[in-house]
């Protein structure tokens, strides 16, 4: 004799375990396109900008044109870390250089020479005993080091000038720090060496006589 109410339960019970399996597969699938949508929106994230021409009022030079010579050979090995940054430190320096130092005489020639554009990374001493093990400890230092020269060449009255240019900018790094947050102070570390640079270039300058015009 077939018994209608049992296969009705049978049926229902079938019903029902579709029903649940659709549903797990559905928060599966919304579950799985936050985490690329949250993934793709980390890997469009634009890094720090490190040289933004709004940030560098320009100085007017008696000079007709501008030269810039890159003598910095940049190692790729440990400690240095340069080749790593994107633009290059060298490439970041110079285009400080191609919008800051503007020729505006009728003669002359300023020479912008890059002599050093370093940016390294190394390790610090580690704490010991319960505090070194308890503790989110700074672990690496990172140095960005820029040395240059301004010469001023200028035919009308036979005139030669040099400045001298150095600037450095460190920051630490905790033990924890992810690796977006290490490419971060690295920017900061170059950003912080152009700042002072460039304060020191108008410093410089301005005890030059008739370099820097109205």
């Amino acid at each position: 004799m077939f018994d209608q109410g049992a296969n009705s339960i049978v049926m229902r019970k079938r019903a029902l375990t579709m029903f649940r399996s659709k549903m797990m597969t559905v928060l599966a699938l919304v579950l799985a396109g936050g985490l690329l949508a949250a993934c793709k929106t980390a890997t469009i994230t634009p890094p720090p900008q490190i040289f933004s021409a709004d940030a560098y009022q320009p100085i007017s030079l008696n000079a007709r044109r501008l030269e810039i010579i890159d003598n910095w050979q940049m190692p790729v090995a440990d400690p240095y870390i340069g080749h790593r940054v994107s633009p290059l430190p060298s490439t970041i320096l110079a285009d400080w250089a191609s919008h800051v130092l503007r020729p505006a005489g009728g003669s002359g020639e300023i020479i912008f020479d890059m002599k050093r554009v370093a940016v390294t990374m190394t390790d610090l001493p580690a704490k010991v005993g319960i505090d070194g093990l308890l503790t989110d400890q700074q672990s690496r230092k990172v140095t960005a080091e820029i040395k240059a020269k301004i010469m001023w060449l200028q035919p009308v009255g036979g005139t030669q000038a040099l400045a001298d240019l150095s600037a450095a900018h460190s920051i630490t790094i905790r033990e924890s720090a992810t690796a977006n947050e290490v490419s971060k102070v690295v920017n900061e570390a170059m950003k912080g060496a152009l700042v002072r640079l460039d304060s020191q270039t108008r410093k410089e300058l301005a005890t030059i006589d008739r370099i820097i015009l109205p």
